[in-house]
């Protein structure tokens, strides 16, 4: 016996009938439909009942959420096609055939009174359709991950994209915090702190996952070093602040001063007076008065500021370039001096020691 039944409410009335079929169900519906009927296909499924499915739709696009439900429809033996047609989508004319005896329609079809010639030309239909669609399968076969990110070492609070392609998955999951993802896309995230991002793909018969790690550089104080240039060996040397102000430091009047540094970090460095400053380089001046410096490095998350104070003092004898000349002098008199040899060492150790004593004294000044 065959039996036809329209209504408005289509889903409704196929919920009911899966309870009491017992063989076959083929629906014509669009994609919501088959969320609303999930449950409802789930339990059928589960007593013995075949399923097939054309579904309606505008496009090609396929939702990742409707990929996963299609996936576990599949996995139970449900048999899935997508037919692309906007005529249909628009005319809603979808149905339900039950045991290929019982025909439930969103539309009244006024022009048949024989419900066996109606049902026959219905299944007829949906054949047509079938063999017109795509049937969705599983993907299968070694899936193929490609998971990358623009940068790999970053600050805090700083700015990441991740991007990523998959072949032959059709279950995609990001962690931590991204959750399930298209086979391919991209995302943009701010970084706080060092993380592992995995992305896991799978399909009917494999697993696959790849990781990503965002390293966090911890923002380093700044530092300089200063160095002066000695009169007498004709060379800069480093010199130490003093041992109670980290910042302070004391040089002779008329000493060239350096101040070097060199930032690996992403900012800007600025000096009251100097104006804005490369990330690494040098800044010399003369000694002739009591100078202050203030750097300030901005990044994009903190400020630091670094103060260097310079003292100057007098020190003639080491300036006016008698120093100079006396230590040459001393030189050319080791010919002169002693011809005895032990007399000579002596002499030439004296000398040596004068000299370290003398660069000791510019390196350690401040503390004095």
């Amino acid at each position: 016996m065959f039996r036809f039944f329209h209504t408005f409410d289509l889903n409704s009335e196929i919920e009911k009938e899966l309870k009491r079929t017992n063989y076959i169900v083929q629906l014509l519906l669009d994609e919501y439909d088959l969320y609303v009927l999930a449950k409802s296909l789930f339990e059928a499924i589960e007593k013995g009942v075949n399923i097939e499915i054309v579904i309606i739709s505008t496009n090609n696009k396929k939702s990742m959420k409707l990929v996963n439900l299609c996936k576990r429809l599949i996995d139970l033996d449900a048999i899935i096609y997508w037919k692309v047609d906007k005529s249909l989508f628009v005319k809603e004319d979808y149905f339900a055939i039950f045991d290929k005896n019982y025909l439930i329609s969103s539309r009244k079809q006024a022009d048949f009174q024989d419900p066996e010639k109606l049902l026959r030309l219905k299944n007829d239909f949906f054949n047509g359709l079938a063999i017109s669609s795509k049937k969705l399968k599983l993907m299968a076969g070694e899936i193929d991950i490609d998971f990358n990110s623009d940068k790999s070492i970053v600050y805090v609070n700083e700015e990441i994209q991740l991007f990523w392609n998959t072949q032959n998955a059709h279950e995609v999951h990001i962690t931590p915090n991204i959750g399930e993802v298209d086979v391919k896309g991209q995302y943009q995230t701010v970084i706080k702190e060092s993380t592992k991002f995995v992305l896991e793909a799978k399909n009917k018969d494999h697993f696959s996952k790849k990781s990503i790690l965002i390293r966090v550089l911890e923002e380093k104080e700044i530092g300089f070093t200063v160095t002066v240039l000695d009169p007498i060996l004709k060379e800069f040397i480093q010199i130490n602040p003093s041992s109670s102000d980290e910042g302070s430091f004391a040089v002779y009047f008329g000493q060239e001063v350096k101040i070097s540094w060199t930032i690996n970090m992403v900012g800007k460095l600025t000096e009251t007076k100097i104006g804005n400053l490369p990330l690494q380089g040098s800044y010399a001046f003369e000694s002739t008065e009591n100078e202050s410096f203030i750097f300030t490095f901005k990044t994009l998350n903190n400020t630091q500021v670094k103060n260097l104070n310079f003292y100057t003092f007098k020190d003639e004898q080491v300036f006016d370039g008698k120093g100079e000349e006396n230590s040459v002098q001393e030189s050319k008199n080791i010919k002169r001096k002693r011809k005895n040899p032990l007399e000579k060492i002596l002499y030439l150790f004296n000398i040596i020691i004068r000299t370290i004593f003398k660069r000791w004294l510019l390196i350690n000044i401040s503390i004095l």
